[in-house]
């Protein structure tokens, strides 16, 4: 038993310990497998590592000041350089030392409280950010440090990738080990964007207090800190135009004159809720105390704004205004940026940019419009008054609407020779030490008061247009009665001396100190033309105004929105006309329109014409046919049409020229006025304009308009290849057909002085009511562009109409066509048939439509094949009439008034008895409906009695004396 137990014994251990040797066999097995795989997971990993950091670029890290900007180009259509472009002069760049410690602290708390103690990548702040946005489910917080940050906006691109994160560890680590702290802190404080334009602590130190950076209080270094994180949602005032402005939803904390446009500063709470954030952090770090963090709390952020005025010096041209324009939209758009970022990049990030401007075309253009009166006006010494402006002056000379407003002041009526205000004797008083005011010359709003406008007149005989800023006065120390009587509260003036003094005529002179005054002006009237390749897409040359000396922030070519009157008939009327059923033989019928019971609308001319055939309608651009043809092929093709055409946005509403019902149930553009006459609400652009002309030209495709072709990064490398969006709108034959009718609307219409020689011109006119707004869109066989003439206050109207934008562009277009070769035609697509029409009717001319009363109805016309008119016309009938009273003729109508005339029979019939005796031109021409009720049996004269003697009867055979013998036998 014992010697059994023992061999068992011995088995037990023999076992154990075989199974040990395989656990730890095993054991050894995973280890040497693990780190061979750790091993091959790392060194994959270091050679992606390391193939990510061979396009790090070599870097200075001592002169990284020198780096902030990396300076962007633009090129022309052939890769020639056009402009570098500069860094806005929104950037200061301050020491270190003259940031108080408080601002350093408050960046440092929010992000990267580690700041001091890292090597430039903070493995606790990853880890930590990790974990946080693990629970969260969500990135609810970054881990870059703030030498990351500064690697990143100085070196990198703003690409979201892995890639970049390795490249901006990998730099930040050489930037610590090169720079001091203070070095990284300094450079990283004077790059950032903190909204609004302003990079940098001492440039948003003047955007948001005006104040200098060594003044910032600890709540507004909390601000500035918490900006960084998102400048569009943080920064503490957003601008708006006048327009839309709300003041039942914005708090208005100043007004803007940048860059002669005036805009409204708004309060933006998220600012001051983001701020709260970093002041907590602050507290928590004990980089502020507690009683500093309640004071910083209770500061009045939204009262303390006080933006600063922003100008730009030097000369930018429109073209590449808007490239600079598109090129940030496309960041934004296709590779995620913000605006913000995408900005950063446009002024400091090295890009280049390829336009599509053609130079020798864009000096043309821009030549044209250095002589713009000249051109239009011949030498306006002769003229008396300012050149193409209808103005009305009342008898101290100020311009004045129809209804007597005042538009401008007359500068001698506003200022005095040293640009104080003027605010006569009697409407002002002061009252308990407190100043009142009640003037036509101020318009006061619950946070502001606006200062009226002027006008001068420069040695061109220009009328020239100044703006004038508001006078911004604290909220306790101004009020504004239910009379719109304007209190200035005694303390204000006490703390403010100069704002006032009395001349010796009891007038009040209000310092220009208080209030902003465009020196130069904007002459009027204003001008903008786009040039553009309608094959490609490609914008060629662009002017956005006149006479404008430094940078041209109002581009008038692709950002001033004005109606487009009749130049809206053919995209939103007409095309779709003819690709719904209409030919440009189809008859419509001027004759009265009613509109919710009202007579409307009414024609340029005088009166009704009767029936044109669409084509003539175009030609002699009538508004009753145009409002006609918008009703019957309905307002949503219409609108269809337009968007198609790039007019109407449903992916960018906030830039849409069209108004729908749903964003304005006061007035909206779904209607018979904006779509058939162009009365818009907002308007349209040339630009917009252009392409939409542009894909009647094209053969009825739209191509979205582009001013660049491709971006390149700082290293060469494709950021963005523009290929233009295209979008099918019309086949080929109905763009032909409306393309010839644009072409005899230059020949044989109202658009005549767009005639260039040698070469074909297609296109239409547009005038807006009284004349404010005056345009031309046409196209030759290269190019198509769109000219609008008028003033940037549309209540200022026009002497000239729309004959002279066309003599305007057909100057521009003659110079744009030196040296091409002449085509005379247009080329015509395949599928077109012509036809010998009746104009009245439509249809098949036969012999009575060459006897039209009015001449010959008769003309060839061409059609999309299949469309060609079948039928012979009816609508020429031949009445014989009496031609004493032009009824139908009865039987009993003397001969020699009966005659046969040809006649048209309207369908269906027009009544004048209907239409308050309003007879159309051609209504003579219609066939009668009456039968003659002079002539009837009563008034036939019966023949005179017959006398024997008045006959001579001729002897008959029985009356010979033979006969009557041979009878008898």
């Amino acid at each position: 038993m014992d010697n059994n137990n023992n061999n068992d014994n011995k088995k037990k251990k023999k076992k154990k310990g075989s199974t040990k040797r395989t656990v730890f066999k095993s054991l050894k097995i995973f280890l040497v497998v693990f780190l061979m795989l750790s091993v091959i997971a790392g060194g994959i990993v270091i050679g992606i590592v390391l193939s990510i950091l061979k396009d790090v670029p070599t870097i200075d890290p001592s002169k990284i000041n020198a780096s902030l900007d990396l300076t962007s180009t633009i090129y022309d259509a052939n890769g020639e350089l056009v402009e570098k472009i500069q860094a806005p002069e929104f950037r200061t760049m301050v020491k270190l030392n003259q940031m108080p410690q408080h601002l350093k602290d408050a960046f440092i708390a929010i992000e990267d409280e580690r700041f001091k103690d890292h090597i430039g990548v903070d493995p606790k702040g990853i880890i930590s950010s990790a974990i946080d946005n693990l629970k969260a489910g969500a990135a609810i917080r970054g881990a870059s440090t703030i030498t990351q940050q500064l690697a990143r906006n100085v070196y990198l691109t703003l690409e979201k990738s892995w890639d970049r994160k390795i490249k901006e560890a990998y730099l930040a680590l050489q930037i610590d080990k090169a720079l001091t702290k203070d070095q990284i802190l300094e450079a990283y404080l004077n790059r950032n964007n903190l909204g609004q334009g302003a990079y940098g602590v001492q440039e948003a130190a003047q955007t948001y207090f005006s104040k200098n950076v060594e003044d910032l209080t600890i709540a507004e270094s909390a601000l500035f800190a918490g900006i960084v994180k998102s400048p569009t949602k943080y920064a503490p005032y957003r601008t708006v135009s006048p327009e839309n402005f709300d003041s039942t939803k914005h708090y208005e904390v100043g007004r803007l004159e940048i860059l002669g446009e005036k805009y409204i500063a708004i309060y933006n709470e998220e600012a001051v809720k983001r701020q709260k954030i970093v002041l907590k952090k602050m507290l928590d770090l004990n980089k502020i105390t507690e009683s500093e963090y309640q004071e910083a709390l209770n500061e009045n952020i939204k009262e303390n704004l006080k933006p600063g005025q922003k100008k730009i010096e030097g000369i930018s041209s429109y073209f590449t205004d808007y490239v600079k324009t598109q090129a940030v939209d496309a960041l934004v758009k296709r590779l995620g940026y913000t605006k913000e970022q995408a900005q950063d990049e446009l002024f400091t990030g090295g890009l280049k940019i390829y336009s599509t401007m053609d130079v020798k075309l864009q000096r043309e253009l821009e030549d044209v419009y250095n002589n713009f009166t000249e051109i239009l006006v011949g030498n306006p010494e002769k003229k008396k008054g300012p050149i193409l402006v209808d103005w009305r002056l009342n008898k101290a000379k100020d311009v004045i609407d129809e209804k007597g407003n005042i538009i401008y002041y007359s500068q001698a009526n506003l200022f005095n020779e040293n640009f104080e205000l003027v605010l006569e004797k009697g409407t002002y008083e002061f009252r308990d030490n407190n100043l009142f005011i009640k003037n036509k010359k101020l318009t006061p709003y619950p946070k502001h008061i606006d200062v009226a406008d002027y006008y001068t007149i420069d040695d061109r005989k220009n009328l020239v247009s100044h703006s004038v800023g508001s006078i911004t006065i604290p909220a306790e120390n101004y009020n504004v009665s239910d009379s719109k009587e304007i209190k200035i509260g005694s303390a204000y003036l006490n703390n403010n001396k100069d704002f006032y003094r009395v001349d010796e005529n009891g007038n009040l002179l209000i310092s220009e100190k208080y209030f902003f005054r465009s020196k130069d002006g904007i002459v009027q009237p204003q001008s903008a033309t786009v040039v553009m390749d309608y094959w490609t897409g490609q914008i060629k040359a662009l002017v956005g105004g006149r006479d404008i000396e430094g940078a041209r922030i109002l581009n008038r070519a692709t950002a001033s929105q004005r109606q487009p009157g009749s130049a809206i008939k053919p995209i939103a009327v007409y095309l779709p006309a003819l690709d719904n059923g209409y030919t440009a033989a189809t008859p419509i019928d001027d004759i009265p329109f009613y509109y919710k019971g009202q007579l409307w609308p009414k024609n340029w001319y005088k009166g009704y014409k009767g029936i044109h055939t669409l084509r003539r309608s175009v030609e002699q651009s009538v508004n009753v046919n145009s409002v006609k043809t918008v009703e019957s092929i309905g307002i949503q093709t219409s609108m269809a049409y337009l968007e198609k055409l790039g007019i109407i946005s449903k992916t960018d509403p906030e830039n849409d020229s069209f108004v729908t019902a749903k964003e304005n149930r006061v007035r909206n553009d779904e209607t018979l006025s904006a779509l058939g006459l162009g009365g818009m609400t907002k308007g349209i652009t040339p630009l917009e304009l252009t392409a939409a002309y542009g894909a009647i030209a094209n053969g009825g495709v739209y191509i979205e308009p582009i001013a660049f072709t491709k971006i390149e990064d700082k290293n060469g490398n494709i950021l963005i290849d523009n290929t233009p969006k295209e979008t099918m709108v019309v086949s080929p034959q109905v763009a032909y057909i409306m393309s010839d009718i644009l072409r005899t609307t230059v020949s044989d219409g109202l658009a005549g002085r767009a005639k260039i020689s040698k070469m074909a011109v297609a296109g239409k006119t547009g005038t807006t009511t009284d004349q404010a707004d005056i345009w031309f869109a046409g196209f030759t066989p290269y190019y198509v562009s769109a000219t609008w003439i008028g003033n940037d206050s549309p209540k200022i109207t026009l002497t000239n109409n729309s004959g002279t934008a066309a003599q305007l562009w057909q100057h521009i277009m003659t110079r744009m066509h030196e040296g091409l070769e002449s085509k005379t035609s247009f080329e015509k697509p395949s599928g077109i048939v012509s036809a010998r029409i009746c104009t009245k009717s439509g249809k098949l001319a036969t012999e009575l439509c060459t006897h039209d009363p009015g001449g010959s109805a008769v003309r060839s016309e061409i059609f999309v094949k299949g469309t060609e008119p079948k039928d012979y016309c009816d609508v020429h009938v031949e009445v014989t009439i009496d031609k004493t009273n032009g009824k139908i003729a009865n039987e009993y109508c003397p001969e020699e008034n009966k005659v046969n005339k040809v006649f048209v029979e309207r369908t269906p019939p027009y009544f004048p008895s209907e239409h308050n005796g309003i007879v159309p031109s051609d209504f003579q021409y219609t066939a009668p409906t009456e039968i003659c009720d002079e002539h009837n049996q009563s008034t036939v004269i019966p023949p005179d009695p017959i006398e024997d003697d008045d006959f001579y009867f001729p002897p008959l055979p029985w009356d010979n004396e033979d006969n009557d013998d041979e009878n008898e036998n």
